[in-house]
């Protein structure tokens, strides 16, 4: 079982060294995930592809940012997140960043905003297998360095819960979350940080707004200024990882 394998043997079935464990994990929610893996390989140097022989894993990544090793992964949904986050959490890595999109519940958050989740519940599958608690907290966050490099951009925070059943998204499930105290609805958050949580890694994530279908926006129904919106937002957000990324190499 995959679950038995130990540090050596995925080094071995990776055919990597112990020099290329990576001290960080980036992860992309997304269904698009080759073209998100290509964007994401223009800000490394020295990059290489991770493949398993049985295809398990694909586009994944290990290359150079700011000296620092660092491998990223398109994922879609809280399983194939945390097959990705379990794997480097037993080759060693130390910090996993989750990044995507993602459904707000406040009202004040609109469509192109930033997200921090500062914590995730358990709406998918995979979860249960890692943690036995309803909550994972996040165990990182931004300094003011890093939130920086966003300037004045909206940021909103609060409790991300991850469901695995998105075309099943009603508006009267969102206000159930929301009376709740759910802040924002995601596919991938909820694992990661269990996974995470479990392999002792630091964590967080930094989401767009895609949505918010508490103010009755729906994604499919955007203008186009929000589309342009959410474009500058995702680069922002992608920064912004890779700006928390730099303090946790200086700590």
């Amino acid at each position: 079982m995959l679950g038995d394998l130990r540090k050596d043997e995925w080094l071995s079935v990776l055919g990597l060294s112990e020099s290329r464990v990576p001290r960080a994990l980036l992860l992309r929610g997304t269904r698009n995930l080759r073209s998100q893996f290509e964007l994401h390989r223009r800000y490394f140097s020295n990059v290489s592809e991770v493949c398993s022989p049985d295809g398990l894993l694909e586009d994944v990544l290990l290359g150079e940012v700011g000296g620092m090793t660092v491998a990223y992964a398109s994922v879609y949904g809280a399983s194939m997140a945390s097959e990705v986050v379990h794997l480097f959490g037993v080759l060693g890595t130390s910090l996993v960043i989750q990044t995507g999109a993602c459904r707000a519940l406040d009202e004040k958050a609109a469509p192109g905003d930033l997200f921090l989740a500062t914590e995730a519940c358990c709406g998918d599958g995979a979860f249960r297998q890692y943690v036995s608690t309803e909550i994972v907290r996040a165990s990182v966050e931004p300094s003011p360095a890093a939130l920086g490099v966003v300037g004045g951009w909206p940021i909103h925070s609060g409790r991300v819960f991850t469901t695995s059943a998105r075309m099943a998204g009603t508006s009267a499930a969102a206000d159930k979350w929301h009376d709740e105290g759910i802040a924002a609805v995601d596919q991938e958050t909820s694992a990661t940080f269990a996974v995470a949580e479990h392999f002792g890694m630091d964590r967080a994530a930094i989401l767009v707004v895609n949505s918010n279908p508490r103010r009755r926006e729906q994604k499919l129904m955007e203008a186009p200024e929000k589309d342009e919106r959410i474009t500058l937002a995702n680069w922002l957000m992608i920064d912004l990882a890779f700006a928390m990324m730099k303090d946790a190499a200086g700590r």
